[in-house]
């Protein structure tokens, strides 16, 4: 039978209430417009589940908020007016400010006139004050019934319900950011890599593993490279070193791609295989320096590592870790 992919859309749906808030809360991180996410649970939560925060002000600047509800049907209109009007007392009382933006996460949608009050900020406010009594008053705090007075009411009125919106399931599965929480949630395979790119000139973050092999092509030719410009002249070493950088930054693309994607335990478990699989290689007697750093090369293109990474760690990857080892000091190519 021909692979299909998981339907994510169906396991989102199958997700319980903590865990659509845990697994928003990870979505939420990988956007890039958040200084930080917090998760906010349970009593206390004063009208918050996941917050992201744009400065490092937090509650005191700019915010987001989103409200997960994970129920067995739509989001039914009086739910969603009770909880804008929860967090907006809280933010009258001082606890925060209000917020810039909240989002509805209702994995099965939100009914047809929410979404209608959504779409009319001036009717969902309008509305809001018009059911106050029956969505609010006395489902704020248990026993205790608060009035909409005219400070309240203000206050309120003066907040942009423009920024409330609803996010569909279709929406959170199309954002580039989504694939991290679908890897820590489902196992998603975050797909390949991109490829390096080799910045022409030589960035300060290289000098380590380029000096270790501007000092093997001296130890070779019997003379000293003070750097990468000295080279020019001996062309097969110049090409060779090219080489070593495409595979360097090949490596660096493909750790920050997986790194992004919450893969931080698959990268270290690559990055050991790799080490064990040259490092006998690496301290056998070779002719020079020069010779060791081709033996090393050789090997880690024809190591076939295990885990999720594997399939996407080439032998440029492979490669590349091992001048990644060398800029670490784990290894070298001179002979101790």
């Amino acid at each position: 039978m021909p692979y299909r992919p998981p339907r994510y859309d169906r396991l989102i749906l199958a997700l319980d209430d903590d865990e659509l808030e845990t697994f928003v809360t990870e979505w939420a991180k990988k956007k890039p417009e958040y200084l930080s996410v917090q998760l906010f649970r349970g009593t206390g939560d004063m009208g918050r589940d996941v917050v992201g925060f744009h400065t490092k002000e937090r509650h005191e600047g700019s915010w987001h908020n989103y409200q997960c509800k994970q129920y067995g049907k739509t989001l039914q209109t009086g739910v969603g007016l009770n909880e804008i009007g929860k967090l907006l007392y809280y933010s009258f009382k001082g606890e925060f400010t209000r917020p810039t933006g909240y989002f509805f996460v209702a994995p099965r949608g939100v009914n047809r006139n929410l979404k209608k009050l959504i779409a009319n900020p001036s009717l969902f406010r309008d509305e809001l004050f018009a059911t106050w009594d029956e969505h609010c008053a006395k489902k704020i705090i248990n026993k205790k019934t608060i009035p909409l007075d005219a400070g309240l009411k203000t206050f309120i009125s003066e907040w942009d319900f423009s920024c409330i919106s609803a996010v569909s399931l279709d929406e959170i599965l199309a954002d580039p950011v989504i694939k991290p929480a679908l890897y820590a949630y489902f196992g998603a395979d975050p797909g390949p890599p991109p490829a390096g790119q080799v910045p022409v000139t030589i960035e300060s973050r290289e000098m380590p593993y380029i000096g270790e092999l501007l000092a093997a092509y001296g130890e070779r030719e019997a003379t000293v490279f003070a750097d990468y410009a000295s080279l020019k002249a001996h062309a097969s070493h110049d090409e060779h070193l090219m080489l070593q950088r495409e595979r360097f930054f090949d490596a660096d693309a493909f750790t920050r791609f997986y790194r992004d994607n919450t893969m931080d335990e698959e990268i270290r478990l690559l990055r050991r295989e790799v080490r064990h699989g040259v490092i006998d290689v690496h301290r056998i007697d070779h002719q020079d320096s020069l010779a060791r750093a081709n033996a090393v090369m050789i090997q880690a293109a024809n190591l076939q590592p295990s885990g999720a990474l594997a399939k996407y760690a080439g032998p440029p990857v492979r490669q590349g870790i091992c001048h990644q080892f060398v800029n670490e000091g784990e290894i070298k190519w001179q002979k101790s």
